[in-house]
């Protein structure tokens, strides 16, 4: 976390890698997930925030909103990043067991 929220320099969508994905595919599913983030966060924050449209600026209670709201996004969106994760690798750890499971009742 910085002064001013979460370190995106460390975020993942998802470990391509974990996910059998490498290099150039890998690359290519973090980019299109980092642009749908992004998407929903603008209109989100947009329809949450902004309510004056006749000026050229955003005025300050506007622009709190607006950051406030797209720190938020993020930070909840690496939340549930993380969680995803762990669940799949408890998942491919539950499967690893049970392919030696069913690996020990064949030789048997």
């Amino acid at each position: 976390s910085t002064l001013w929220g979460p370190d995106l320099s460390r975020a993942k969508i998802m470990d391509p890698a974990a996910m059998g994905m490498g290099g150039v595919q890998g690359a290519k599913y973090n980019m299109m997930a980092m642009t749908k983030l992004f998407d929903s966060m603008s209109k989100s924050c947009f329809r949450k925030c902004v309510s004056r449209f006749g000026q050229p600026d955003l005025a300050v209670g506007e622009s709190t909103c607006i950051d406030r709201c797209t720190l938020k996004f993020i930070a909840t969106a690496q939340l549930v990043t993380e969680k995803m994760q762990e669940t799949h690798e408890q998942d491919m750890k539950r499967q690893q067991a049970m392919q030696q499971v069913g690996q020990s009742f064949g030789q048997g």
